[in-house]
């Protein structure tokens, strides 16, 4: 008999999931070389990147799971969850690494690792929630390390004390002031600019006017959200997390800032954003303004390239 076709979502889910598999693949060969592991606070903010598009990615395969049938919904589950906390392990590992190499090297840490450390110290607390919620039911492996998790918090307290204030830096000057009366120069100190492109050969403006025409094709940012209130409950629709993530590329937001925001953890924003679990009024209603606010300056710039 033959097997019926799988719906295009469950295949795109599947080539998803293999993509997760292999980011964390990648992950745990990243941080296997002690090379990568460097004294330089950069370093370590990339490292927190590579861990975040990771994570964009689990979520958008959490938030995917409700199309398959209800028998295979929960193995997929616990092999996302195991998956997820093994490279969350190594999260803790790594970062507690990095802060020792930092603060080994004695440099002064940059403008803004204060607030960035910051979120760290906030990112232990959502990753305790988590073990709590699926530690037992999935089996998770290894089980989470207080004393790991207490290293890390202590190392992040003592960055975010030797960490710059924003108070301790002056403000920037004022412009200058801006004269009704322009004034005359030479032609040689004010050269003239040719438009963009116009020294372009014919192909590759036309090549760029094809990509503009691409850019513009692409689709657009939601102002809303879809959001169903049942017993004064309130669920985003599933699949919402493509959109948010969106978003937050665009506001240069990672999912943890974002969920700082709004006032909920980010485990708590990911099942939300799978339509699991219910989001509170408040959460609910500062999420939609977000998004009403990107989709606003998307329209504004998409107005301004196009004049």
């Amino acid at each position: 008999m033959k097997q019926a076709a799988l719906k295009p979502v469950i295949q795109e889910t599947l080539k998803l999931v293999g993509v997760v598999e292999n980011q964390s693949r990648e992950l745990l060969a990243f941080c296997g070389n002690e090379q990568n592991l460097s004294a330089n606070f950069s370093d370590y903010k990339r490292f927190v990147e590579k861990m975040e598009h990771f994570y964009v990615f689990v979520d958008l395969v959490d938030g995917r799971i409700p199309e398959f049938d209800e028998s295979k919904q929960k193995p997929l589950r616990k092999h996302l969850s195991k998956i997820r906390w093994k490279i969350t392990i190594l999260e803790l590992d790594t970062t507690r690494i990095y802060l020792i190499n930092i603060t080994r090297s004695g440099r002064r840490l940059p403008l803004g690792s204060r607030e960035f450390l910051m979120r760290r110290l906030d990112r232990l607390s959502e990753i305790a929630q988590y073990y709590d919620r699926f530690g037992e039911e999935y089996e998770l492996a290894p089980p989470i390390s207080e004393e790991l998790i207490e290293s890390v918090r202590q190392l992040l307290k003592e960055g975010i004390e030797k960490a710059p204030r924003l108070e301790e830096f002056q403000p920037a000057p004022p412009p200058p002031r801006l004269s009704a009366t322009p004034s005359m120069s030479s032609p040689s100190n004010n050269p003239v600019t040719p438009a963009a492109g116009a020294l372009l050969p014919p192909d590759m403006v036309a090549a760029r006017h094809a990509s503009s025409a691409h850019a513009s094709s692409m689709p657009s940012l939601p102002a809303k959200l879809n959001v169903k209130e049942q017993w004064g409950r309130f669920f985003v629709e599933k699949g919402s997390i493509v959109a948010v993530s969106q978003a937050c590329k665009m506001a240069a937001l990672s999912l943890d800032q974002l969920a700082q925001r709004i006032g909920v953890s980010r485990v708590a924003l990911t099942l939300m954003l799978s339509g699991q679990d219910p989001m509170p009024r408040p959460a609910m209603e500062k999420l939609q303004q977000f998004m009403m606010d990107q989709a606003r300056l998307s329209q504004q710039t998409e107005l301004r390239r196009r004049l």
